[in-house]
């Protein structure tokens, strides 16, 4: 699926559904396909892209989702401006606005940094700008 438009700026009264999870999801495994075609190896991740107001599960697609985003900016960079992840999640706990935006605005550096590198590598190529090859 393409990129979908991560919503970054929670508030308070919002209320987080299943669609902002598939969101979520769908722009994980979108950034794990970008990923690995550019490092030329497959990323392999665990993601729910069906989820309906029926069925709606918790702390373990929270870190099952967090897990991802973890995985993914290993393999290239962290983005300026990252907040770690939280991958503790038990039921116990509450999910609000500032995670929301954590997890969204987290997607979205990380997919704007890609693109960029991609773009760059374009211009770039396998060398450094400049470099000379001997």
């Amino acid at each position: 699926m393409p990129w979908q438009i991560p919503k970054i700026n929670w508030l308070p009264t919002d209320f987080y559904n299943s669609d902002d999870l598939n969101r979520v999801e769908n722009n994980i495994q979108h950034l794990a396909t970008m990923l690995g075609s550019y490092l030329g190896q497959t990323i392999t991740l665990s993601v729910v892209l069906n989820r309906t107001m029926t069925r709606f599960e918790y702390f373990d697609s929270l870190n099952r989702i967090e897990s991802n985003i973890s995985l993914l900016v290993s393999k290239f960079y962290i983005p300026a401006g990252w907040e770690a992840s939280k991958t503790t999640w038990s039921s116990d706990q509450a999910f609000g606005y500032s995670d929301a935006n954590r997890l969204e605005r987290n997607l979205f550096l990380l997919y704007e940094l890609l693109n960029k590198t991609i773009d760059n590598y374009k211009f770039s190529g396998t060398f450094s700008s400049g470099e000379a090859v001997l």
